[in-house]
């Protein structure tokens, strides 16, 4: 009498293997993703940052939907430094904006104290 939910070891090592080609094609389109939103960032091309992080955020609410029992350590490790690596490229592009506000502040104080004069 076979069981219902029992499942063979080839069943098993077959859906191992499709787990595994799903995480390496996901992190194949995560790190192409991330290196484009880079470059974005880097062109200053904020809009397509965004576009290409909303696609990069439904990668990972794929693997949210997996079991997170067979999801290795080796792709959170490396979903983590990706994840430092924008966090450092958008405080940048904040200090950025920081010094520009600040830059055009001071040149449109300066301008409305020439023309008040």
């Amino acid at each position: 009498m076979s069981r219902r939910n029992y499942k063979s070891p080839s069943a098993e090592t077959q859906n191992d293997k499709e787990l595994k080609k799903w995480l390496e094609h996901a992190q194949s389109q995560f790190q192409y993703l991330n290196q484009h939103i880079t470059i974005a960032i880097n062109d200053k091309n904020f809009s397509r940052a965004v576009e290409l992080d909303t696609a990069r955020q439904d990668i990972l609410k794929d693997l949210c939907l997996k079991d997170p029992s067979l999801i290795d350590e080796e792709f959170f490790t490396f979903i983590e430094q990706c994840a430092g690596e924008n966090a450092l490229l958008i405080s940048e592009v904040e200090d950025e904006m920081e010094n520009l506000t600040t830059r055009t502040g001071r040149h449109m104080r300066a301008q409305m104290a020439y023309s008040q004069r």
